[in-house]
């Protein structure tokens, strides 16, 4: 299966179907980040639910793109601009087309990332952010999970867990991972931090029901200074050169 047919599948009823949502972290994350007005690209964008509503909202110029028909039908219906791409690593964009670009739970599903990364970097005007965000694989769940439990989670749909060989994620990061693939491909300079972790959702059984969508105050403190142990997500936000 091909990644078009494949992510058909996963956008539709007889697959995960996941509809995206901005978490509180996100949503601090890019409304320090982005100004009114910016010119900005959703790479990855899916239903346009995790990023696409609120950039609109909150003033910037969007454009969205993904290679699955039934994620940009449902972006679509929410009246955003998003167009069809066979591959990251090929966007129909001039160079330094965009103020920003967001790709948010995205590089964890492609093969050859740092080509998409790389492509990125070309549409971005000198200046230019990237703002990504990916599962953090090395978690203190899923260390405990492997460690102890010799269990392990990608993370990509709700049978992760019970059958981790045909899971939507196959590439996986931390923070120093994270940084060296947007180094490498030209951003200067790169910071990779941390949100969504905590103690509370992770107790079994129990913590599902009282976890109420964010960490403590405490905990988000201690996560700033250690997000390769403490944060479930990893942000980066890379900036392209202003010069070569």
């Amino acid at each position: 299966m091909n990644p078009k047919d494949y992510y058909e599948v996963y956008w539709s009823d007889q697959g995960y179907d996941p509809h995206g949502g901005m978490s509180q972290g996100l949503r601090h994350l890019l409304g320090t980040l982005l100004k009114t007005g910016w010119k900005c690209l959703d790479a990855g964008c899916g239903d346009g639910r995790t990023a696409g509503v609120w950039l609109r909202d909150h003033g910037c110029e969007y454009v969205g793109v993904d290679i699955s028909d039934n994620a940009l039908r449902s972006a679509l219906a929410l009246g955003l601009d998003v167009r069809k791409v066979d591959d990251l690593a090929s966007l129909p964009f001039a160079d330094d087309s965009f103020d920003a670009v967001v790709c948010l739970e995205v590089f964890e599903h492609l093969f050859q990332p740092q080509l998409a990364t790389a492509e990125i970097l070309r549409v971005l005007r000198p200046g230019g952010l990237l703002v990504a965000t990916v599962p953090n694989s090395a978690y203190w769940r899923r260390r405990v999970d492997l460690a102890l439990l010799g269990r392990w989670n990608p993370l990509g749909d709700n049978l992760a867990v019970e059958q981790p060989w045909r899971d939507p994620h196959i590439r996986f990061f931390n923070t120093g991972s994270f940084a060296r693939m947007f180094t490498l491909v030209g951003f200067k300079p790169v910071c990779v931090g941390g949100h969504g972790g905590s103690l509370l959702r992770e107790i079994p059984w129990i913590g599902k029901h009282l976890w109420r969508g964010t960490s403590s105050r405490p905990y988000r403190l201690i996560e700033q200074l250690f997000p390769s142990l403490l944060a479930y997500r990893l942000h980066a936000v890379a900036v392209k050169p202003a010069t070569p």
